[in-house]
């Protein structure tokens, strides 16, 4: 990750100034962010060209006995921090000082423009994806925004000025409508541009195979998810029971630190370090360092994510916010689940009369009571070992411990980026995250109607 040199030019005014903000007894910090954007609508008859936005922003962030005091403001240079400061000491009671007489203001940095050729490579990379992706569109109805976004993100605090880096993810999100049927459709990659679209294309061949229009029978059935499906799964069922701030109980998995829950040889790492997945970050947004949390280890519980409002708890670089108007939360980055021994279609041939579960669309977990529920948008009937039809969208229910000591003893041998797991929405924050699974059976999970 690139460093947000713009972002950092008044590194040693702006820790200064939150030094001389914060009284004995609080905390606190001020971030910075810029955002900027390139997106493109398509849809069966083409691609639009792009068009161009950027936001920026910085907030100053005051903890005291529990509480926290966040003041934003428009803009990320010394000027806004200054305005930020002053209205916090305000809010807080604080006088912060500033010097009567200030120093001239750093020379401005360059505006780092689209360059035309750049942008027209893009548009031109995108397009040949669709076209590969699409080569004969009859009958399809697609309505797709793909977006190239760039995110720079500083953290001040009292005593220095931390890059977060800067992250570039290709995320493209909108419906596909054929034979009267309609999916929804997500992708998330932070490969290079190249690569990414090349991704997007794969994908999109997979979200527009046909569909059979017809759901599974309901009730218990076991499913082998794909690497990508498997992805969501972990977010679901072990990253969020294992969030700092899941309930005044606590989790199921929380409740239960250093049990077994899962086979043995399991492990399931939390990595904000992986580079090559969309929610990477050196430094959290709280100016923790970031770090790589095991959440299972040998399928037993170790350990929780946590930020700085984590009680007791220090925080292991997971505090994450949407964007600098909102408070930081313990969050999830990159869930990333150990390679097993077995090849998918022994995982198939085991699990006999069941479902292939190629993409889920999205989910939500209960942490307290271990209820969770994914939506299947892609999947095929499993007959005596091997794939079937395809499958109309569906949802599949379970409740978390079962669900973990429910999973084959063996799993997938080939750990794959998810796709179709792009930003997660919690406590109406959305923040990028990203995974990597191995396929994976799971027995006696829930088939139902998906609710329109």
């Amino acid at each position: 990750m690139k460093e947000p040199a713009e972002l950092m030019r008044d590194a040693a005014d702006a820790v200064k100034l939150v030094s001389g903000l914060l009284r004995r007894g609080e905390s606190g910090e001020a971030f910075r962010e810029r955002t900027r954007s390139e997106t493109w609508t398509a849809s069966e008859s083409g691609l639009l060209a792009p068009a161009l936005a950027e936001e920026s922003g910085t907030a100053v962030r005051i903890r005291r006995e529990g509480s926290l005091l966040l003041v934003a403001r428009s803009g990320a240079g010394p000027e806004a921090l200054r305005d930020a400061v002053r209205e916090a000491g305000r809010r807080a009671g604080n006088a912060p000082f500033f010097k009567a007489h200030r120093g001239a203001s750093p020379p401005p940095g360059p505006d780092d423009p689209q360059r035309p050729d750049e942008e027209e490579g893009r548009t031109a990379a995108l397009a040949a994806a669709f076209a590969r992706a699409l080569p004969d569109p009859r009958g399809l109805a697609l309505a797709v925004e793909v977006s190239r976004v760039v995110t720079e993100r500083t953290v001040v605090t009292p005593r220095a000025l931390l890059s977060c880096g800067v992250r570039t993810r290709l995320v493209a999100s909108g419906t596909i409508r054929r034979a009267g049927s309609e999916r929804p459709f997500s992708f998330q990659s932070a490969r290079p541009f190249g690569e990414a679209a090349d991704a997007l294309a794969a994908a999109l061949r997979e979200a527009t195979r046909p569909a059979s229009g017809l759901p599974p029978a309901t009730g218990p059935v076991d499913v082998v998810f794909s690497p990508s499906a498997a992805s969501v799964f972990w977010h679901e069922v072990v990253g969020h029971a294992l969030e700092a701030d899941a309930g005044e109980r606590g989790s199921v998995l929380s409740r239960v630190k250093g049990a077994a829950v899962a086979p043995s040889g399991l492990d399931v790492v939390d990595d904000p370090g992986r580079s090559d997945l969309p929610g990477a970050y050196g430094v959290d947004d709280e100016g923790t360092l970031a770090r790589a949390v095991p959440l299972l280890s040998g399928g037993v519980v170790t350990g929780l994510l946590s930020d700085k409002r984590s009680g007791t708890i220090d925080s292991n670089g997971h505090g994450r916010t949407s964007s600098y108007r909102r408070p930081p939360r313990v969050r999830m980055a990159n869930l990333v689940a150990c390679a097993g021994d077995a090849s998918l279609d022994e995982l198939l041939d085991r699990c006999g009369d069941g479902i292939y579960v190629r993409d889920v669309a999205g989910g939500s977990a209960d942490p307290e009571s271990g209820r969770f529920v994914l939506l299947v948008s892609a999947a095929d009937g499993v007959r005596r070992g091997r794939r079937g039809s395809p499958l109309a969208p569906f949802a599949l229910t379970g409740e978390i411990l079962s669900a973990l000591s429910s999973i084959e003893e063996t799993w997938g041998n080939e750990v794959l980026p998810a796709t179709g797991l792009s930003v997660c929405v919690k406590g109406g924050d959305a923040v990028p995250v990203g995974g990597a699974a191995a396929a994976l059976l799971v027995r006696g999970l829930t088939a139902r109607a998906a609710r329109r």
